[in-house]
């Protein structure tokens, strides 16, 4: 059973999200807030799995939140719903450690694909803003200080738009275990320790193309 604390300012949202989550029989909606200070309370009390976060809370910021939770409790999963399809927000909600970012107009399918994702340590980015925020950044002349092996690079790549191990290991054609050793390479390689921020910090380098 996944446990979630839904943090969203609007009652008919907040309401209506986890209906929709409580309508999955693996997930339990166990508690919901309305600001940061309910938000922190509410996670010391029942420490969920995963928190669903809007951006925007009222005067505060759901990335404050973020930042803070990641730092108290790493082990509970982030998912920013918001609707904000703006690359500059995707990009400040991963570098505060959320494991993923998904609009508010995503459908209740989508919503509950995503919620398990990031409980089972996969990254979740909407495919239409992967590849704005892929290729805002790219410039094709930087190419030659590339740390990666080329089947790491993708790996990588299709970490990015969304994809759990055993569905890059059927388009790559090799097993999950390699996958995962991949990751595995690819994590001490940048020095990270999640997708979010390998992602992060390939895009920054330039090193993948949508």
């Amino acid at each position: 059973m996944i446990r979630v604390m839904v943090v969203d300012d609007h009652t008919v949202l907040r309401d209506g999200i986890s209906h929709v989550i409580n309508l999955d029989s693996n997930m339990k909606v166990v508690e919901s807030a309305s600001t940061i200070e309910e938000a922190i309370k509410k996670t010391e009390a029942s420490l969920p799995d995963v928190i669903l976060a809007d951006i925007h809370l009222q005067d505060e910021s759901g990335l404050d939140l973020t930042v803070f939770l990641k730092k108290k409790f790493p082990h509970i999963k982030i998912l920013i719903l918001t609707v904000e399809d703006n690359e500059h927000y995707l990009k400040q909600a991963l570098d505060a450690g959320a494991e993923g970012y998904l609009l508010k107009d995503t459908s209740s399918d989508e919503l509950i694909y995503g919620i398990q994702n990031i409980y089972k340590g996969n990254c979740v980015i909407p495919p239409s803003m992967t590849k704005e925020f892929l290729h805002s950044r790219y410039h094709p002349g930087r190419s030659s200080q590339e740390i990666l092996t080329p089947r790491e690079k993708e790996v990588l790549r299709e970490l990015a738009k969304g994809f759990t191990n055993k569905e890059i290991g059927r388009m790559l054609y090799i097993s999950d275990k390699t996958v995962k050793i991949h990751i595995s390479n690819i994590y001490k390689k940048l020095k990270v320790s999640s997708r979010s921020q390998a992602i992060v910090y390939a895009v920054q380098k330039n090193w993948i193309i949508a």
